[in-house]
């Protein structure tokens, strides 16, 4: 896979200022009283406007960007990754359709997530993607859920289709710290782990996201790891912008 299709690749696995902003403090934040959600104690992040600024790794396609996030809670999810001192990348979620413009080949891609599904064999919805971005539980349907105790992590599985979705809550956070999502039928395999909690608006907030998809490939299989380390993040009421357009020129893939 050369270079520019690694920005695809990377737009879909993301599928990681002004007025009142609140932002992340370092430290350990004060004491919150977790929600009780399908009997898991947990303290989700609450928003209405989320913006973040970062950075974005990964080896196993040699992407080393500025990353740029954000989301309008329940409505749209953007991101812009720069390298080298322009923008290779921007993307635009919805709840019905993903948008990326690849400016390295003058591309773009704009699909619904049936499509998703069937090309690039992603099964996600917006809401669970907004969730997994800024780590967040994700509550499910509790008569298909399966929780245990063990230690200071509660462990909850849930079925969904042809997902299974395990979450596990640090219980001295009461903050989601690792997500695992095995496809039944395909056996892709998802895991996202979040790191180096710091105080958001009284919460604590991963300011690190590692992000593991490992796909089945004949007898074996390719990993794709992105690493996102955020370096400032907040939150308002004050609308952010979403800019996004497709120059003439840019062929569709």
């Amino acid at each position: 896979m050369n270079k520019s299709n690694y920005i695809y690749a990377l737009g879909l696995s993301l599928l990681v200022l002004v007025g009142c902003n609140k932002k992340a403090a370092p430290g350990a934040s004060g004491a919150v009283a977790p929600e009780n959600i399908n009997k898991v104690n947990v303290v989700n992040t609450d928003y209405t406007f989320f913006s973040a600024k970062g950075k974005v790794q990964s080896e196993s396609t040699k992407i080393n960007a500025n990353l740029t996030l954000r989301m309008k809670k329940n409505e749209v999810i953007w991101a812009s990754v720069q390298a080298l001192g322009f923008e290779a990348a921007r993307l635009k979620i919805t709840p019905d359709s993903v948008y990326v413009v690849n400016r390295l080949k003058d591309e773009y891609f704009v699909g619904s997530y049936n499509m998703l599904r069937e090309r690039y064999n992603v099964d996600v919805d917006f809401k669970t993607l907004q969730d997994l971005l800024i780590g967040n539980f994700v509550a499910g349907d509790a008569s298909r859920e399966k929780l245990e105790q063990d230690g200071p992590v509660q462990h909850l599985r849930t079925l969904r289709t042809n997902l299974q979705i395990d979450q596990f809550v640090d219980t001295t956070k009461f903050k989601l710290k690792r997500t695992e999502v095995r496809n039944l039928q395909t056996k892709d395999y998802m895991t996202v782990d979040y790191q180096d909690f710091e105080d958001l608006n009284g919460k604590p907030f991963a300011m690190a996201v590692l992000l593991s998809i490992q796909q089945p490939e004949g007898n074996a299989s390719k990993t794709m790891v992105v690493a996102v380390k955020h370096r400032q993040v907040s939150t308002s009421e004050t609308s952010l912008d979403f800019p996004f357009s497709v120059p003439s020129n840019y062929e569709r893939k």
